[in-house]
């Protein structure tokens, strides 16, 4: 158990106390099947996750950047194509387009840090094959807007939902809006495995199909390769421990809503506000954003100090990296993603997170915003 002197941003502690044997047993019937891949866990969970987004096909992939990178290869996208996205995501969104052989043209966001669809059509090239908006936090993007941009201009739509399980535009979930979307079940996320898993959904059958041979070598029977593929599967036990989390999934959520009801009550400064989430939406609270109006960094050390663990989401955005300085974009090129990249901070939530505990860890933020600002 971790210790409440000092909590970490994330934590699986209090899931595994809560859920241990029943993953475990989970296991041990993977075992006990002789199975590892290809199996009827990794089957089930396709179906229970596409029933769950409504959509009418998941392919399971062994991470949410290989999910992204199939799915551009899926929709003919390589080299000599651009690919729009948002510069304020995690690296494995761009890296997916530039490992694709496409070259990805950043736009930037709105007061939600989330793609601007206003700027998405003076972005779009006779080179422009797609649009990839990003839900960060699990807040949704204006998918409506977006994809009827996509649909005068062409183009196709795919969504990174790595943070975005569960989340909704009025009734209808995040992930069943573009021609493919993209899930990432790394640990840390609400429907997260213990290690890398990742998952794509489409209603669309001739790309249901050509994604499954390439997950497995372009192979589709008898090990013959239709065309040029790759490794990228899921294995049957992260899809027997995904099985039985994503039964509690809704559960989970609302638990977060809670965590984040006391953090929204609790804490009180000038310096502190919350990031709103778009309007008509509901969202995964995979992260609670904050911007901290000040110097950031100090008040996440400060805090550090006092036992809290804290998230930035990202620190620093991808077009002001090194590896990406071939793009040719400049500091001040987009200035709303790179003022969130300086003031976005998310408190401690995890799955089964104690309420006690999020009242304990808002009293210590409070104490720090006296002590230090």
């Amino acid at each position: 158990m971790v210790h409440d002197s000092h909590t970490p941003s994330w934590t699986y502690a209090y899931e595994m106390e809560l859920y241990r044997e029943e993953y475990l047993s989970a296991i041990n019937t993977v075992f006990d099947s002789g199975c590892l891949l290809f199996g009827e866990q990794l089957k089930s969970f396709e179906e229970t996750f596409s029933k769950y987004i409504g959509t009418a096909y998941s392919i399971g992939c062994d991470n949410a950047t290989n999910a992204i990178f199939l799915s551009l290869k899926s929709l003919g996208i390589g080299s000599g194509h651009t690919v729009i996205t948002v510069p304020n995501t995690a690296i494995p969104t761009v890296s997916a387009i530039r490992q694709s052989g496409a070259r990805p043209i950043f736009v930037d966001v709105g007061k939600n840090a989330l793609m601007d669809p206003a700027l998405i059509e003076d972005a779009i090239h006779p080179s422009t094959k797609a649009i990839l908006p990003v839900h960060l936090y699990g807040y949704p993007c204006d998918m409506h807007v977006i994809n009827k941009i996509a649909s005068k201009h062409q183009l196709s739509v795919l969504e990174d939902c790595s943070q975005a399980h569960g989340s909704k535009i009025g009734d209808k979930s995040v992930g069943s809006f573009g021609d493919l979307s993209c899930f990432s079940f790394y640990p840390t996320k609400p429907l997260g495995g213990f290690g890398d898993a990742g998952m794509i959904c489409t209603d669309n059958q001739a790309l249901n199909q050509k994604l499954r041979r390439l997950r497995f070598y372009g192979i589709d029977s008898d090990y013959i390769a239709q065309f040029d593929g790759y490794n990228s599967r899921m294995d049957e036990i992260h899809a027997a421990i995904l099985n039985k989390k994503i039964s509690r999934l809704d559960l989970s959520i609302n638990h977060r809503q809670k965590i984040l009801d006391i953090y929204i009550a609790t804490l009180s400064s000038p310096f502190l506000t919350p990031l709103p989430p778009p309007e008509d939406s509901s969202t995964s609270k995979y992260l609670i954003p904050f911007l901290f109006e000040g110097d950031r960094d100090k008040f996440a050390a400060r805090l550090y100090e006092h036992g809290i663990g804290t998230n930035i989401s990202y620190k620093t955005p991808i077009h002001l990296m090194p590896a990406y300085k071939d793009l040719n974009y400049r500091e001040g090129d987009f200035p709303n993603a790179e003022f969130f990249s300086k003031q976005n901070i998310s408190f401690p939530i995890f799955n089964d997170m104690p309420e006690s505990l999020a009242y304990k860890i808002a009293e210590r933020i409070n104490t720090v915003l006296d002590l230090y600002f």
